[in-house]
């Protein structure tokens, strides 16, 4: 069974995995044996972050790898591979296009203008772009590249107070179905997960506020927000051997939201 969901000697870059669930994730990993590289805009807060894993769960420091850079900006993308380069020889299993940001809600009128389009646009839709051109190159030297974008549970139903979030999330959909197909010959595989309603700083607007915190969880089949913690399976199923013949697949973590 290890064979199928271990990650030993593997290494995965995370983006935007200095908080929230893209920090679960890279916990998850490290913890499964994985090597990985912690990403974030603040060169401070990556470093930060890798620390604080090394210290929370006693490992060896060499675990964890600060690679900060904005991917939204291509020279920053760069420089994160040339950490990749120098800390790994080059070596990159798992790509995990985490980093992403949301907008206040707000009706279309009101939320769109072009500045407001270009900020959500560079980070969640450029990003992914980015860093999965820059990172192809080594992914295809690993024995079984994994690349795994992260949608959202809005990108399947629509959000009438969230259309900017939502139209970026629901590219990344069909980003995942359409690198697939062109990569189902080699050894990467492409898919996405889309988490829904979790306990980080992002949803702190309804974590905080009682009112809110009922009405998301009225809507949630199974009546309550997720924990980071609880993303862990997906994440360790499609990065592992065990997802060799699972490609242009999306893998929804919401407590059943979206069945409704």
């Amino acid at each position: 069974m290890n064979s199928f969901f271990g990650m030993e000697g593997k290494v995965a870059l995370v983006t935007g995995s200095t908080a929230g669930l893209g920090r679960s994730i890279v916990e998850t990993l490290c913890q499964a044996g994985c090597t990985v590289l912690v990403n974030g805009r603040s060169e401070e807060r990556t470093d930060k972050a890798c620390q604080e894993i090394i210290a929370k769960f006693g490992k060896d420091p060499s675990c964890v790898i600060s690679a900060p850079g904005d991917t939204s900006k291509p020279e920053e993308v760069k420089q994160i591979i040339e950490t990749i380069k120098a800390s790994s020889n080059g070596k990159l299993d798992i790509l995990i296009n985490n980093a992403g940001i949301n907008l206040p809600e707000a009706k279309f009128e009101d939320q769109y203008s072009e500045d407001q389009w270009n900020k959500i646009s560079k980070v969640n839709i450029s990003g992914p772009l980015n860093m999965t051109h820059a990172a192809l190159v080594l992914l295809k030297q690993s024995k079984a590249g994994r690349i795994i974008n992260m949608s959202s549970m809005i990108a399947h139903v629509g959000s009438p107070t969230n259309n900017l979030y939502t139209m970026t999330k629901s590219a990344m959909l069909l980003f995942t179905k359409s690198l697939a197909a062109q990569l189902a010959m080699t050894k990467i595989t492409v898919n996405s997960i889309s988490p829904g309603a979790f306990k980080t700083d992002m949803n702190a607007k309804f974590t905080q506020d009682e009112k809110a915190l009922k009405e998301i969880e009225s809507s949630i089949p199974m009546g309550r927000m997720g924990d980071p913690q609880e993303l862990a399976g997906a994440v360790l199923f499609t990065a592992s051997d065990a997802a060799s013949y699972m490609t242009g697949s999306d893998i929804c973590v919401d407590g059943g939201f979206v069945a409704v």
